[in-house]
């Protein structure tokens, strides 16, 4: 704050009346905007406002008394907890508290709570605490409502009602005249002032006349109006008859005037001052027998001195009341993080009276407060703005920057209420503001965010939806849209699912309402691959995924999801297709018409070796032998790349199969080199799988073959299997030569052997050819699987790797699908 603002503050109530600081009060209260409640010691409601009752449904009388857990169950800990540390903190300041509110219907609010402890020197009169509804700040309204301000007029000090011009009707009352004129809220509002009033018609006094006459003159005069102390007897509420009850009282009458300096209102305030004028009456009795006129005019002086003492007791008690009034405002306005402020009526200056200081004063030398302390770019805005609100003389809200003090720049929303004086003259403004720059960059980011989503998806030809069931109304976006040939501005908005449905492919929509009905009726995820009609009347592909949501009863009512355009990758799978079909084409053909130049080399050898046998010498016998050998080797190689080729084109459907049955098979057709090698097979039992019998027995038969090949003699070889959930892993285990760990990927190559014919011979395919068929059985090749070294406790059907380790043996193990009605 600037020196000239320190030196010249004052006492916010200072040097105000009743009916100032009730028009001040009130101006206050139309800058802030929140449910307000107050709690005494014990932790139970002393009042609570309009906005309280609005939001959780209980009314005021159900909630007075109650302790706080009436409305915030088990967070009413929380709320003791903050207490407990505000008060061993005097100068600490509330955090806020994000809690959950129960309404009468049970319903759970998200809300935040800010409590400030309210004290007087050494005793805690209680606490006031500010809630908020999470996500609603923004939709705030500038001024409270008339029903709001008579709500927080209930809890002003001292007894006052307010009344109408004219006809006096009662709009407002304070809980304090209540309880002197014993009468009940609901009693007396939107009745006249002497309809609840009204003079006793066996006694009339002079009182009902006298009010009349002050309550005219301030609506004729614009000023209030102090009355003598006058006699005016009540009804008495507490009996069924007739009956009025005595009462004395000191009455002042104060002018309200609206923004236009029209007359709005009269507040009427008033001390019982009957028990005064009771004790000079007892007093004086004596004298009344004596000399009846002597002691009336005595009585008479006496109560007028009386009432003279009573007037200044009770400003005296205004001005405390004043000031504990002005300490809850300061702690409404810390519990709420507002600063509250005053500026001149052109707001060239401007104050900061309360709250946090994020606002820079400033003074009437140099350059305006919009000038100096609003970003230009925003000036202009707000300038126009402010000029209205002065012309009109008129409140308003307004968001824009400012410069804080410490130079850096911020977002404020500001609200404002002009005061007037009794000409009808604005004199100065009154408001609150809010630091709002973290909720507007974190606004701004999301939009950002939102917009980059949303070119993300169009770029990656993404599109999200989500289908309301109940009402039939599919809202998309923009590139969901125009893939399915529709209006993206109507369906942002929502349109029938028969439009979405009527732009698939003939073949396919069937198919995809019946996957629609199966995932409503089931709750299981759907998805689906289909084409539909875009935009410009071309073809897509699509892969759509989603899932149902129901309400508490069952019933389905969203289905949302997401949308993929993968028509490249289609156009590249069939591209691949038939490239696949052209090369096993190939293969077939080149194996197949490689046979007869191999046949006829072989043949032609084996005849020059038979004719001319003498005449060659040993090492002819040795070239011929290597030249046979090369030509049954190449015979062999191209039958296995027939077989390899022959994979998918020749495979036979899936069935069930017993695994024991293919071993048994496999080592039938190994007798004899099992018998020669003098191997020893051990196998437990082996469960059953879905798969291709031929193929499966080609697998086992190559894998056997290899385990004896390559172990030391005699061969030591162990077949087992597990299941693991929906598949069934198979490890073929020998103590041979093993391998090296760098070559487990590349034995599964064509045409890849890791040794020298002289030492194994082999064709270089047995491997690949097991990979290829075991990548049949499952859902997809896993090379990341294939190439782990360790042991897996989870593998997908259509795995296989090796274990071994140089001179310590070879695990080749695979993965099958297993039987549905396999319990392995």
């Amino acid at each position: 704050m600037s020196e000239r603002a320190e030196g010249s503050e004052k006492k916010f109530w200072e040097g105000m009346d009743d009916s100032e600081a009730l028009e001040h009060y009130r101006a206050l209260i139309n800058t802030i905007d929140a449910g307000v409640y107050r709690l005494d010691a014990d932790g139970h409601f002393v009042s609570v406002n309009d906005a309280i009752v609005d939001i959780i449904g209980y009314t005021r009388e159900e909630l007075l008394d109650e302790h706080v857990s009436v409305l915030f169950g088990d967070d009413s800990v929380a709320i003791e907890h903050e207490i407990d540390q505000l008060r061993a903190n005097a100068a600490g300041q509330s955090d806020v508290l994000e809690l959950t509110m129960e309404t009468v219907e049970g319903e759970q609010i998200r809300c935040e709570v800010r409590v400030n402890v309210l004290d007087s020197g050494d005793t805690v009169d209680g606490t006031l605490g500010i809630v908020r509804e999470i996500g609603e700040r923004e939709q705030t309204e500038t001024e409270a409502t008339e029903a709001t301000f008579r709500r927080l007029f209930e809890n002003v000090p001292g007894n006052y009602l307010i009344v109408q011009p004219e006809d006096y009707e009662i709009v407002a009352v304070s809980d304090a005249y209540l309880e002197a004129t014993m009468t009940e809220r609901a009693e007396i509002m939107g009745k006249t002032l002497f309809e609840i009033f009204p003079n006793n018609p066996d006694d009339p006094a002079e009182g009902a006349g006298n009010l009349r006459e002050s309550l005219e003159r301030v609506a004729e005069t614009g000023e209030a109006d102090t009355m003598p102390v006058t006699h005016y007897p009540i009804p008495d509420r507490a009996s069924d008859s007739n009956e009025f009850e005595e009462r004395w009282w000191n009455p002042i009458n104060s002018p309200v005037f609206d923004t236009t300096g029209e007359l709005d209102y009269i507040v009427h305030s008033v001390e019982d001052i009957t028990p005064i004028v009771k004790e000079l009456q007892t007093d004086r009795e004596q004298e009344l027998l004596q000399d009846p006129e002597a002691a009336d005019s005595q009585l008479a002086s006496d109560i007028v001195l009386r009432g003279q003492e009573l007037l200044q007791e009770a400003k005296r008690e205004a001005y405390e009341q004043l000031r504990e009034s002005e300490e809850r405002f300061r702690a409404l306005v810390t519990t709420t993080s507002d600063v509250v402020f005053s500026t001149n009526a052109d707001w060239s200056e401007m104050h900061n009276l309360e709250g946090a200081d994020f606002l820079a004063d400033t003074d009437e030398q140099g350059s305006s407060w919009i000038e100096k302390y609003v970003p230009p770019e925003d000036q202009p805005r707000v300038q126009d703005t402010i000029d209205e609100a002065i012309r009109t003389k008129s409140s308003f809200e307004l968001k824009h920057r400012v410069v804080r003090e410490d130079g850096t720049v911020a977002w404020i929303v500001l609200r404002a209420t002009p005061l007037v004086n009794e000409d009808g003259e604005l004199t100065r403004w009154l408001g609150a503001a809010n630091d709002v720059t973290e909720r507007v960059e974190r606004k701004r980011y999301l939009e950002d965010a939102k917009e980059r989503l949303e070119a993300a998806a169009e770029a990656g030809a993404v599109g999200t939806w989500e289908w309301h069931i109940p009402d039939d109304q599919m809202v998309t976006s923009a590139s969901f849209a125009k893939k399915y040939g529709i209006d993206p501005d109507a369906a942002t908005e929502g349109v029938s699912l028969d439009q979405f449905i009527s732009a698939i492919h003939d073949d396919d929509r069937e198919r995809v309402e019946r996957s629609i009905e199966d995932a409503i009726e089931s709750g299981e995820e759907y998805e689906e691959e289909y084409r539909v009609w875009d935009d410009d009347g071309e073809l897509r592909w699509v892969v759509a995924r989603g899932h149902i949501e129901y309400d508490d009863d069952g019933t389905p009512v969203a289905f949302p999801g997401a949308l993929a355009d993968i028509t490249e990758r289609k156009r590249f799978e069939r591209r691949l297709e038939a490239s696949n079909e052209r090369l096993e084409q190939f293969a077939y053909a080149a194996s197949h018409d490689l046979q007869e130049p191999l046949r006829m080399i072989s043949s032609y050898l084996q005849l020059i070796e038979h004719r001319y046998a003498d005449e060659l010498d040993e090492g002819g016998e040795e070239f011929i032998d290597f030249a046979v050998d090369g030509a049954d080797r190449m015979h062999d190689m191209i039958d296995g790349l027939l077989e390899y080729s022959r994979v998918e084109r020749r495979g036979d459907p899936f069935e069930p199969i017993d695994l024991d049955a293919v071993l048994a098979d496999v080592r039938r057709d190994l007798e004899m080199k099992i018998e020669e090698s003098d191997a020893e097979i051990t196998a437990e039992s082996l469960p059953r799988v879905e798969g291709d019998p031929g193929q499966l027995r080609q697998v086992f038969q190559n894998l056997l073959s290899n385990a004896i090949k390559y172990s030391d003699d005699p061969p030591q070889v162990d077949i087992s299997a597990v299941r693991n959930g929906s598949t069934v892993i198979v490890s073929v285990t020998d103590e041979g030569i093993g391998i090296d760990p760098d070559d487990r990927e590349r034995v599964f190559d064509v045409f890849q052997s890791l040794h020298a014919q002289d030492e194994h011979s082999g064709t270089g395919i047995g491997l690949a050819l097991c990979k290829r068929i075991v990548e049949r059985h499952g859902v997809r090749a896993s090379e990341a699987n294939s190439s782990s070294a360790g042991s897996r406790s989870e593998s997908a059907a259509g795995d296989i790797w090796i274990e071994s380790e140089p001179g310590e043996g070879t695990t080749v193990s695979f993965t099958l699908p297993a039987t549905s009605d396999d319990d392995t």
